[in-house]
């Protein structure tokens, strides 16, 4: 089975993020089975990382929350996809919360030099939606922070997904959208 690990960094449990989610998935189904982990984050417990610096010693992070369960998925799935909406140019808190508290993986790589993923990149990509009409940067520093994330968690981005003006026209209005992130989520089970 394809374990496909699928965080939901919006608060609206629902919306606009959940179908983009969804929609992908739906995409990478059509090459097989595959095993969903959806993740609202919004929905647990998470404190922020405290910079304690434990994680440099241990490659494991000392807080005890629910972020536990998100390390176990991040080791064993297959693929992997973040959407999430841009508040002020910036990710979700919600999405960034749990990049923030992955350093563990950072430091378990470059502190510890261990190889915690054996070498092999998942697939992955990264969804973000905007309410706004598009403006210059409204996404980019949103994607940088992904494609570091990607590479701290094992993955290698195959694309991002950003949408503008959803305000203006919902997803769902959206047919061309729609179809991108199929075919998006179908390339998660070709590589």
């Amino acid at each position: 089975m394809f374990r496909i690990l699928a965080l939901q960094g919006s608060p609206r449990a629902n919306g606009t993020n959940s179908m983009a989610i969804d929609d992908a998935v739906r995409g990478a189904a059509v090459n097989g089975k595959v095993e969903v982990h959806k993740v609202f984050l919004h929905q647990l417990k998470i404190a922020p990382c405290q910079s304690c610096d434990s994680c440099l010693q241990t490659g494991h992070c000392c807080i005890k929350d629910d972020m536990g369960m998100i390390y176990d998925n991040i080791m064993v799935m297959d693929a992997f996809i973040l959407a999430a909406p841009i508040y002020f140019s910036g990710m979700s808190a919600q999405a960034k919360l749990v990049i923030d508290r992955c350093q563990p993986f950072w430091a378990a790589k470059y502190v510890l030099r261990r190889e915690v993923f054996s070498g092999k990149l998942r697939p992955g990509l990264f969804i973000a939606t905007g309410g706004q009409p598009s403006y210059e940067g409204q996404f980019i520093g949103s994607l940088h922070v992904v494609n570091l994330f990607s590479k701290m968690i094992g993955v290698k981005n195959l694309g991002s997904i950003t949408l503008p003006d959803l305000d203006a026209q919902p997803l769902a209005q959206r047919p061309d959208d729609l179809s991108r992130i199929f075919a998006l989520g179908q390339k998660l089970t070709l590589v």
